[in-house]
């Protein structure tokens, strides 16, 4: 019985020291961000859906992070993403202070250009996003062309942001794959900048988030301006559930796997990450405070009040999937620069 005594008091004693620990962590943690100024880093130049987001939920991140500091947002755009990833690798604090949400096809550029690219995407931590976002071929009406065939007959000036970017990569792919004639201007800032041109008559389309137009220029919706041609997806996007998905499209099992490995992209979309060094503890707060943001019923009634998609993605499939673009075979990578023409 004496015994049975001791072993209960230590095992009480163990469950005490194991939550006094926790709480002291907790309280450091809080300490840390407690009146601290939280900057997110935009990979993208102001007025695009990136910018939209981060502005949306630094309030919510702000409610449920310990410490309740608050987030602001700096864009940083530039070499389609890379800029920016490069920044939050090696030159951003790796405290905890600087978190960062990078285009979608960031990371597997990363694996795409031999030169300029200074991370691995597989060691940022990965926060939580809040929507897995569906790219595709969109074009102007007026271009008359409505699908990826008739594309292949006539030229469509489509605009791209740089070489490191979804809007040069996959539509030069495309060209390359199927026959199409997609000419792509680059050097816009941000999808902001896209758009502008588009409303200018500089060029009629492009090829990037299907829905981030809905919030930022919802009149060529309500005018039905708008073909979709194609979608850079795993799945069909639900307005248009008829049109074709890129990895369908070709038959040769290395050209689908790279499809396959671009569709995926949508997973990183709308999500934050944070520096390599940040201390566990941190990283741990950082995304259990995302999460209850992601899934406040007032984040998502918000984001509906702007037109803007709202479906939370989980930390661990956006660092699944970033795993996946690092673990990827090198010759798939000397595959598309090939037919890109990127050196």
């Amino acid at each position: 019985m004496h015994t049975v005594k001791m072993v209960t008091a230590g095992a009480g004693a163990a469950l005490m020291l194991t939550a006094a620990m926790n709480s002291a962590t907790a309280d450091a943690v809080s300490d840390f961000y407690g009146g601290k100024q939280v900057t997110i880093v935009v990979a993208a130049g102001p007025g695009g859906g990136h910018t939209q987001y981060s502005q949306l939920m630094a309030p919510f991140f702000k409610k449920y992070m310990p410490g309740n500091p608050s987030f602001v947002t700096q864009n940083m755009g530039g070499a389609g993403g890379t800029k920016a990833a490069n920044y939050l690798y090696n030159s951003a604090a790796q405290d905890g202070g600087v978190i960062g949400i990078l285009l979608s096809d960031t990371p597997f550029a990363s694996r795409l250009r031999t030169t300029g690219v200074k991370y691995k995407p597989e060691n940022f931590h990965y926060l939580g996003g809040a929507d897995d976002t569906q790219s595709a071929f969109v074009v102007f009406k007026s271009t008359g062309v409505k699908t990826l065939e008739e594309a292949k007959k006539k030229e469509v000036l489509m605009g791209s942001t740089g070489k490191g970017s979804q809007t040069y990569v996959v539509p030069t792919l495309v060209n390359a794959l199927l026959g199409t004639k997609f000419k792509v201007i680059l050097g816009y800032r941000g999808m902001g900048g896209i758009y502008l041109a588009m409303d200018r008559g500089e060029v009629y389309g492009f090829q990037s988030v299907y829905s981030s137009p809905k919030s930022l220029r919802p009149q060529w919706f309500e005018q039905d301006k708008l073909n979709v041609l194609a979608a850079n997806a795993l799945s069909p996007i639900a307005d248009h559930p008829n049109v074709p998905l890129l990895k369908d499209l070709v038959s040769d099992p290395g050209d689908k796997q790279i499809l396959e490995l671009i569709g995926g992209n949508g997973t990183l979309g709308r999500g934050w990450l944070t520096t390599p060094g940040v201390p566990a503890a941190r990283v741990a707060a950082l995304r259990a405070a995302f999460e209850k943001a992601l899934n406040d019923p007032e984040a998502k009634a918000s984001a509906e009040k702007r037109r803007m998609t709202f479906a939370p993605v989980k930390w661990q499939d956006m660092q699944a999937h970033a795993r996946r673009i690092g673990a990827a075979d090198d010759a798939l990578f000397v595959r598309v620069r090939s037919l890109i023409k990127v050196k």
